[in-house]
């Protein structure tokens, strides 16, 4: 997972979900409103919700749970089903694949003890500040800062099956893929095909699982970074300092 930002949607699109909040909350049964009005969704105003959630996504339109597949729903965080009040509400909405969305979450919210999830909400905050990536394996793993492991990370591995065998494989496989990318980029660069060099940036930054890429980064600005990355890698990110912004 990797941090996204959400953008802004039009006047008149954010005034049709307050609308269709306060039918919902106005309802004798607010959860079956809130499914019917959802059923309606199809006009300009969802279009735009659509394509927005599209540009916030990394990639290829990636899912922005798993980041490999992608993404075909409108995901509601709080699910709609539990918290109809929410279904309407723009800060609530994520793109993500069908098997994120219908297989692994479904209607999984858990919550602490101040009834605050415990699922990363990507645009919401850093997943770095609750996952940890083995750069070796693939594998997520909850933080640990002061003897504590962030329950945060360990409900998000669990709920959005990020601990499935297809994504390890796709992280190890991302990661080995960065370095090639890069060193080509290099050399395009020094032999000035600038059109085949903005491609392959294009490449890399259209490449599924884009946390991984910043995980690199991180790793690479590390003082142990030649125990993971290849010297001659560091040597492209230092020469091309712009690399850092591309994600």
């Amino acid at each position: 997972m990797k941090k996204l930002n959400r953008e802004p949607l039009s006047t008149s699109t954010l005034a049709l979900l307050d609308a269709r909040t306060q039918q919902v909350r106005d309802a004798p049964d607010p959860k079956e409103e809130a499914q019917r009005l959802w059923g309606l969704q199809g006009n300009q105003s969802f279009e735009e919700i659509r394509a927005t959630l599209k540009s916030m996504a990394t990639g290829r339109e990636r899912c922005m749970y798993c980041e490999d597949s992608a993404a075909t729903d409108i995901e509601h965080f709080w699910p709609k089903s539990k918290y109809p009040e929410r279904a309407f509400s723009w800060s609530n909405y994520l793109l993500a694949c069908s098997g994120c969305n219908s297989n692994y979450k479904r209607e999984k919210f858990p919550l602490d003890e101040a009834g605050a999830p415990l699922l990363i909400d990507p645009t919401v905050e850093d997943p770095r500040e609750h996952l940890v990536l083995s750069v070796k394996t693939g594998k997520y793993r909850p933080r640990t800062r002061e003897g504590q492991t962030s329950r945060k990370g360990q409900e998000s591995i669990e709920v959005f099956g990020l601990g499935r065998d297809i994504l390890e494989k796709g992280r190890q496989d991302a990661w080995h893929a960065i370095p090639a990318l890069l060193l080509r980029y290099d050399d395009l660069c020094s032999r000035g095909d600038w059109m085949r060099a903005i491609e392959t940036q294009r490449i890399l930054c259209r490449f599924p699982f884009a946390s991984v890429f910043v995980w690199f980064l991180d790793i690479a600005s590390a003082p142990y970074a030649a125990t993971f990355i290849d010297e001659r890698c560091l040597t492209v990110l230092d020469k091309y300092p712009d690399i850092k912004e591309w994600l």
